[in-house]
């Protein structure tokens, strides 16, 4: 596919930016030791796989209940102070568990408790974060931004999950989160640095309800918003428990790797999306972005039913690779298609759609966790790679044309109050401004 080629760090290039970015790369490390860490916890506490399921349904459940709203907040409020808010939140979660463990008072419901807490801070955290990037970097640059991101997230699934492995082989969970809650510390501490360009004010003659009403409307007259949040049904709810609940269990069961095998095979799916994001980074104008999406897709069931159908320990780790890839570019292509064709006002309530389809990964997590009961983690992970698989290769028959003609966007089409070409915050455009210069 034809594309056009940028350096693969430009957008590290702008200061706020760059925060921001170190800010996701400890956010992203604590998020993957907290993983590994938490599985392993319930996993000690109840041995039980559906356990390990609830916990992860519990974690996601409050994306499902608050991502539009968070949306709609995140375009009506200060992005700055609401991405803070969450990340205190998250760091008070970590510090409870650290003493939990270490006190030995830790108990099953203190871990779906603090799971559902954490899990209402990313519901927030997420469209806030994924809304700021656009203010931060000029749109002709947008994607590159948007796979950086994504790189400081996957390569803390290797970072993250080999520290969590190696602390658990040496300390307890309780070691592990104790670490998290330092780390996170920092993470507030980079944001409360950064400078957001100041947004246009927004008339707030309407209520959160009718900024979500609002929302709707724009969406549904868009039909690349549509067709793109649509398919990315198919990875949250088939895709993401292979993660989440075949990765502990594999270590564990298949392989007999132990506690710290977990890390190490969290570890591997990061080694691959590490690849794909700098790969989409570097590639910053992929001509066919909607046809890309199905073919990740294809390729990701793929790895996942190979994964299934054997039990060689070098083998399941070059496939978690692969599967890791294809999940962190089908990402960076579908943030990138949504804030490209929408405008900027509405990209709070635009990535909260993608916020609702990831709030159902617990449906997904549930389902493998009865699949895992009745059928092995073998049987368990062959049947959501070949639902995926059939999925992926029915929306390419019915829908490959429409999918092959959604392209980069450096502007949306007339749709909300203002088009996308005319910018969102002054001076987004210059890396060197006063205050907010980009620091070279």
């Amino acid at each position: 596919m034809a594309a056009e080629s940028v350096g693969a760090f430009t957008a590290l290039r702008y200061r706020n930016y760059r925060l921001m970015w170190f800010g996701q790369v400890g956010h992203s490390a604590t998020l993957w030791m907290d993983q590994v860490a938490r599985a392993v916890l319930i996993l000690e506490l109840t041995n039980s796989a559906l356990m390990l399921s609830l916990v992860i349904a519990t974690r996601l459940v409050p994306i499902l209940l608050f991502g539009l709203i968070a949306g709609a907040v995140a375009d009506r409020y200060d992005r700055k102070k609401i991405l803070m808010s969450t990340q205190w939140v998250t760091l008070s979660t970590h510090g409870f568990l650290a003493i939990a463990c270490l006190t030995g008072i830790i108990e099953v419901w203190m871990v779906l408790s603090t799971a559902f807490v954490a899990g209402t801070a990313m519901a927030f955290n997420q469209p806030v974060r994924q809304s700021l990037i656009p203010l931060l970097v000029p749109k002709e640059i947008l994607l590159n931004a948007i796979a950086l991101n994504s790189t400081a997230l996957s390569f803390m699934r290797i970072g993250g999950g080999v520290i969590a492995g190696l602390l658990l082989a040496v300390v307890t969970v309780g070691g592990v989160y104790t670490l998290t809650a330092c780390v996170y510390g920092l993470v507030v501490l980079m944001t409360a640095l950064m400078q957001v360009p100041k947004a246009r004010p927004r008339a707030k003659d309407s209520s959160i309800f009718g900024d979500l009403g609002e929302g709707f409307t724009y969406i549904a007259g868009n039909r690349t918003l549509l067709m793109v949040t649509a398919l990315a049904l198919i990875l949250f709810v088939f895709g993401f428990p292979y993660q989440q609940v075949f990765v502990p269990l594999l270590a564990k069961e298949t392989l007999d790797l132990g506690n710290s095998g977990v890390g190490w095979l969290a570890a591997s799916t990061g080694v691959g999306a590490v690849a794909g994001s700098l790969f989409v980074a570097w590639r910053s104008n992929i001509a066919r972005p909607g046809l890309q999406l199905v073919i990740n897709m294809l390729v990701f069931g793929a790895a996942l039913v190979g994964i299934s159908l054997q039990e060689n320990l070098i083998l399941t780790m070059v496939l978690l690779a692969v599967a890791g890839s294809m999940t962190v570019t089908y990402m960076a292509f579908t943030n990138g298609i949504l804030l490209q064709h929408s405008d900027p006002e509405m990209h709070g309530r635009v990535m909260s759609l993608l916020s609702l389809d990831r709030g159902l990964i617990p449906l997904g997590a549930i389902m493998a966790g009865v699949l895992v009961s009745n059928l092995g983690v073998g049987g368990g992970l062959f049947i959501l790679g070949s639902t995926i698989l059939v999925l992926s290769s029915g929306v390419f028959v019915f829908a490959g044309r429409r999918l092959a003609r959604i392209g980069p966007a450096t502007a949306a089409k007339g749709h909300g109050r203002r088009a996308a070409a005319e910018p969102a915050v002054e001076g987004v455009a210059q890396p060197a401004t006063a205050g907010v210069g980009d620091g070279r």
